[in-house]
């Protein structure tokens, strides 16, 4: 089994281009890697002995998520599905490294603590994202 290194700085976001290829920002640059999201997810999870799947059961269980669930990866990394692994162009952000977003009729403009900015049209699913973040997060300080 091939464990891939992350650079430990806050990651931005991820991105699943249409090369199938990732492309993980953290502090404006991109790392790019030649393997599935689902595959990048699990050699992150590997230190807190789960994996994606056990992940999202969890989450879907605990808060009653039917879709799209944030993946809690540590206290730096929780991360907002805006579209899936399961699908193509997959994107991920991660809300801590957030610092402020502006909503522009349907789309999102966001800025990152590391200065860099992304444009999204899915207000929708910005906005629903945020919203399980902020109830996973209550729990997290709930209970841990």
């Amino acid at each position: 089994m091939v464990y891939y290194i992350w650079v430990f700085k806050l990651l931005d976001y991820i991105i699943k281009r249409e090369d199938n290829k990732l492309y993980v920002c953290q502090t404006n640059q991109y790392f790019s890697f030649d393997i599935t999201l689902q595959k990048y997810f699990n050699s992150r999870l590997i230190n807190r002995l789960t994996n994606l799947d056990g992940v999202e059961k969890a989450t879907k269980k605990l808060f009653g998520f039917k879709n799209k669930v944030p993946i809690f990866i540590d206290s730096k990394n929780l991360l907002m599905c805006i579209k899936s692994y399961r699908q193509e162009g997959s994107l991920y952000l991660n809300y801590h490294a957030i610092l402020r977003h502006r909503i522009f009729e349907k789309e999102v403009y966001i800025e990152f603590h590391s200065g860099h900015c992304l444009r999204l049209v899915s207000r929708y699913a910005f906005l629903t994202q945020m919203q399980k973040c902020q109830l996973i997060i209550g729990h997290l300080q709930n209970h841990l």
